[in-house]
């Protein structure tokens, strides 16, 4: 027998839910309001679940909130969220399938009272990197969760970059119109963005899975053979000066290529290019006093 769906008016958002077993389970959501809190009771009973794709493509939410009363998120409930940038719930939730599937702006996933870090690391998860079990680690936010993700991340990197694009050929997506070349350049750089993600989001990064994000990082800069280290800095941290830093610090910018490096930023990148223009300037200043040394 169906359940009967009923309404709740929120501010600019109408939810829609259902109950069943003196408890409500979430089922949808229409309206026009970018920010939803669901509220622990409706009707006087605890909301305890999201239904299956319930917010499916609900492209205008941007922050989500669930009470501490939700233990479950069912398969695909907000999945291709595409302008959701931070979730809160509680961390005892389990999640169905795909449940955070399709993300591409998810920058906090806060399952619990857990470590910014981990927040941090698991929205990458959902965007950047094939890792459900992590999701549903219940320990996640845990040293030892820090540590699987810290493996994953390990392993990622070593994958040859071809194997996917050879995947999609093996299922019969031949005609997916995405050239080998670029399906290996969006590959390079989902592990770049990972490797400064986990770098500027160091909770118990250990000096191996340190080496590793500074390795491919360094591999993969302005001047090498594959510069998508140099693309993701410049196209997806252009306004965080912090990452710009850190990238120098590690070894990313060459006096060789610096030049070219701040012909690469337009107007839009202004902050950055007056960055590594005084990195230009302070180098240079490091040079001539040598120079007099060695005089």
């Amino acid at each position: 027998m169906e359940q009967e769906k009923r309404e709740l008016h929120l501010r600019n958002i109408i939810l829609y839910y259902c109950v069943q077993n003196d408890s409500v389970a979430v089922t949808g959501w229409d309206g026009g309001g970018s920010i939803l809190s669901v509220p622990e009771r409706i009707e006087g009973l605890p909301v305890i679940s999201v239904r299956r794709k319930a917010f499916l493509r609900a492209n205008i939410l941007e922050r989500v909130t669930l009470p501490a009363t939700v233990t479950r998120i069912e398969d695909y409930a907000f999945a291709q969220c595409g302008r959701l940038k931070e979730m809160k719930a509680p961390g005892n939730v389990s999640l169905g399938a795909g449940a955070f599937k399709g993300y591409k702006s998810m920058e906090r996933l806060a399952l619990g009272d857990i470590l910014p870090d981990a927040q941090v690391l698991l929205a990458a998860l959902c965007c950047h990197m094939k890792a459900d079990y992590l999701l549903n680690d219940m320990e996640r936010g845990s040293e030892k969760w820090f540590a699987r993700w810290n493996q994953r991340l390990g392993s990622f990197l070593v994958e040859n970059d071809e194997e996917s694009y050879h995947d999609l050929a093996f299922c019969g997506e031949e005609d997916i119109g995405i050239r080998m070349q670029d399906q290996i350049m969006d590959e390079r750089k989902q592990k770049a963005y990972l490797c400064f993600l986990r770098l500027m989001h160091p909770a118990y990064l250990d000096g191996v899975g340190r080496k590793a994000c500074t390795d491919y990082l360094l591999n993969h800069t302005k001047g090498c053979a594959s510069e998508e280290a140099w693309q993701v800095l410049r196209e997806q941290f252009a306004d965080q000066m912090a990452c710009y830093r850190l990238f120098a610090e590690i070894g990313g910018i060459h006096e060789a290529y610096l030049d070219d490096m701040i012909a690469d930023l337009d107007d839009a990148h202004a902050e950055a290019k007056a960055f590594l223009i005084r990195y230009r300037e302070e180098n240079a200043q490091d040079h001539d006093i040598f120079s007099r040394f060695e005089l």
